[in-house]
């Protein structure tokens, strides 16, 4: 990570929402995580909250990792990625579980935007709830990987930073993700990708409605929101999981773009399954948490059960 720089102010609207203690297994277990509900994150809409899941007592300032739910590029207020922010929290994370802005009625610099503002809020706000700024990852499914990867690779595109033009921080982090579009022209150009996606059309006119414009594989928006064309050498790890019968997103986007991390010398990892559909391999939560064990602690663990 890039070295810590002072950020502006945030507004502190949310910031009393009382945190909720989760138990293990009902009845009198200790419980083994705390919520913090309904935290506003960015001044440009209110209704952009996360909810902090942290482990209980922890030991120490928390790694922090921002978990993103897929959706076709529509708004999302995250609920349904819950598990996996509770499955992060179990094993020794704190875990923001974000809303964000999508189309119909916002574009991906919209979207980009937002879930860089939540890592800011993080930042900002780590030693209130007892997180290390110095280690935030990042992982989603779909439209969420998609995100999660731009988080890490695009930090300096001119075109995707905050908008507000106060962000001194990088927000390259560590990310994962599950069957996420990296590569926004490839998906609709590349003839093996055509022929593993029987809903291509469709896939092409909710994309371009995202990124804002029909598509062309010479536009440049098109090109800017797809994460393989700004990779660099000074990016974080990278996790690729996908499967060969994903009949969303073709599994060729996550081979595609682990090639052009590891030419860059990126520390990138893949799994690609036969089966598991558009939610990945089996093994896609085991190794979630491997993943960030290794790049966000000092030393692996294996995950809880």
């Amino acid at each position: 990570m890039k070295k810590r720089c002072v950020f502006a102010l945030w507004t502190m609207c949310g910031l009393l929402g009382a945190a909720v203690a989760v138990e293990a297994g009902g009845g009198q277990a200790e419980a083994n995580f705390t919520v913090q509900k309904g935290l506003v994150f960015a001044g440009v809409d209110q209704k952009l909250t996360l909810d902090l899941y942290r482990p209980q007592n922890p030991s120490g300032p928390l790694p922090c990792v921002i978990v993103i739910q897929g959706g076709g590029f529509r708004a999302q207020d995250g609920q349904r990625f819950r598990p996996y922010a509770e499955r992060l929290a179990k094993n020794g994370f704190a875990a923001a579980l974000i809303s964000y802005r999508g189309r119909p009625d916002h574009e991906y610099r919209d979207t980009l935007a937002d879930v860089r503002s939540a890592v800011r809020f993080i930042r900002t706000h780590s030693e209130e709830y007892g997180l290390d700024p110095d280690h935030i990852g990042a992982m989603g499914r779909s439209a969420g990987a998609t995100l999660a990867v731009l988080l890490a690779v695009g930090d300096d595109v001119e075109g995707l930073k905050l908008p507000d033009g106060v962000a001194k921080e990088s927000s390259r982090i560590q990310a994962a993700g599950i069957a996420g579009v990296y590569d926004f022209v490839a998906r609709f150009t590349d003839e093996d990708q055509l022929a593993l996606q029987p809903n291509a059309e469709k896939k092409r006119r909710t994309n371009g409605q995202w990124i804002g414009a029909a598509f062309s594989p010479t536009d440049a928006h098109w090109l800017q929101a797809s994460a393989i064309n700004h990779v660099n050498p000074a990016d974080p790890p990278v996790l690729l999981l996908h499967s060969r019968n994903d009949r969303t997103v073709p599994w060729l986007q996550s081979r595609d773009m682990h090639a052009r991390l590891k030419q860059a010398g990126i520390a990138a990892e893949i799994e690609i399954s036969n089966d598991g559909g558009h939610r990945g391999p089996a093994t896609a939560e085991k190794r979630i948490i491997a993943f960030f064990k290794k790049t966000l602690t000092k030393k692996a663990a294996a995950p809880a059960r």
